[in-house]
């Protein structure tokens, strides 16, 4: 059963090393995949029912990454509640929406491609450790049939 402390192994800094296709929106194409690094920190706030955290990192290409999730627990429903902004992208609130069993969190959305097909988007973690995580983020373009992974974060807790 999910709960509220379902997050809480991220709290505190994290390195994460980063894999991620450069074009996500093109369906059924390899694409070019790139690698970089980027840090995390977490904390709980509003007596533990919300969890901010800030992420920093690199492109290849020297562009700045920088986003912020928003995690609420909603204790009636036993559901999270994912939102993440970052500097590249215009402010979205809507969220993602999920659960943790059996060691493994799924949470999903359906929004539009940039040209306005309907996108389901997934994250997935997994392999969640006292010192490790993994995140993975999918994307279905035929209605959740089949899934691509275009981006894998593997988090490592600073010590």
């Amino acid at each position: 059963m999910s709960g509220a402390n379902d997050f809480d192994f991220l709290l505190g800094s994290w390195n994460i090393r980063n894999r991620r296709r450069t074009n996500p929106y093109s369906p059924n194409q390899d694409g070019v995949w790139e690698e970089f690094a980027a840090s995390h920190t977490g904390a709980k706030y509003l007596e533990g029912k919300v969890i901010i955290e800030q992420y920093e990192g690199t492109f290849p290409s020297g562009e700045k990454r920088l986003g912020l999730t928003i995690r609420t627990f909603d204790q009636q429903k036993q559901q999270w509640s994912i939102r993440w902004l970052d500097n590249r992208n215009p402010p979205d609130f809507r969220p993602l929406v999920g659960k943790f069993e059996d060691g493994v969190g799924l949470f999903s959305q359906v929004i539009e491609t940039p040209d306005g097909q309907p996108l389901h988007v997934r994250f997935t973690w997994d392999e969640i450790t006292a010192n490790t995580a993994r995140w993975q983020q999918a994307f279905s373009f035929d209605g959740g049939l089949h899934w691509e992974t275009n981006w894998v974060m593997e988090f490592t807790r600073v010590r």
